[in-house]
């Protein structure tokens, strides 16, 4: 992919998430004037948080975490245009697939303002999966930025990207959705969840040994600090995800916000000085 095409992709994007937030804003608007805005059920996952009086569930909590997730991903969009304008960088494409993870989070904010997670319908299940596999796209898109960015790669890149993508689409798709069971933050549980919990712990995992790894073979601080800074940014998100109460609100924001800013500015400086 060129440096023009992509960053046409880039800008097409950013505007597509703009155009999500209004739409978002949009359907609360209403959802809320014609009094279908039902808040979820009290189900804390994992169920110990119930056991916690200082992170008492607040649906409030729930929906702000929805505004920090909408409103970061246009603007990582427009910092990705800015800064790596003229970079040819593998990371940065793959960044995007988590974005798009971001945004996949929409599903329950549906979910919710429509009070979807009242009845059995195919909808509520086509949201659950959606949410799936973006929590499934998040991890592998660092995985992917760690072993697949080799220069002898990126020829491959975008075939890299849609294996990724596919590997998501098809395991959101095979998995099944608990209806019956909604979590507090307009949750559809999956079938399976301590297993899918236990792959995404591993991925996690990975991610970071892979990054450690590369910062062995070639000796980079950079690469480091590329281990330390995804580490935090995939904490911020698992945290903001899962959130229904202030003090993951606030962690979630945090570990986010700066583990971004850590990621986008150590790769800056690893390509700018290649």
């Amino acid at each position: 992919m060129t440096l023009k095409t992509r960053n046409t992709f880039l800008k097409v994007f950013f505007l597509g998430s703009i155009a999500e937030i209004a739409c978002m804003l949009i359907l609360f608007i209403v959802s809320i004037l014609k009094q279908k805005f039902i808040t979820p059920p009290e189900l804390r996952i994992p169920d110990f948080l119930q056991y916690l009086p200082f992170l008492k569930s607040d649906v409030t909590a729930v929906m702000i975490s929805f505004a920090v997730l909408f409103i970061y991903v246009p603007l990582c969009f427009y910092l990705l245009i800015r800064i790596f304008e003229n970079t040819q960088t593998s990371e940065i494409i793959f960044f995007t697939g988590f974005l798009f993870s971001c945004l996949a989070e929409s599903a329950r904010f549906i979910t919710i303002c429509l009070g979807l997670w009242l009845s059995f319908s195919n909808m509520l299940i086509f949201a659950g999966k959606i949410v799936l596999f973006g929590r499934t796209m998040a991890p592998l898109s660092f995985l992917c930025a760690a072993i697949l960015s080799e220069t002898i790669q990126r020829q491959d890149t975008e075939r890299n990207y849609i294996i990724m993508v596919m590997f998501s689409v098809v395991f959101a798709a095979v998995i099944p959705m608990n209806t019956a069971r909604i979590a507090s933050t307009g949750l559809v549980t999956e079938g399976f969840m301590p297993l899918i919990n236990t792959e995404r712990l591993l991925l996690f995992i990975t991610v970071i040994l892979s990054f450690l790894i590369q910062a062995i073979k070639k000796n980079s601080v950079e690469h480091k600090k590329l281990a330390s800074s995804s580490c935090l940014l995939l904490l911020g998100y698992s945290l903001l995800v899962s959130c229904d109460n202030f003090i993951f609100l606030i962690l979630g924001t945090a570990g986010l916000v700066f583990g971004t800013y850590r990621y986008l500015t150590n790769l800056h400086r690893l390509y700018m000085w290649s």
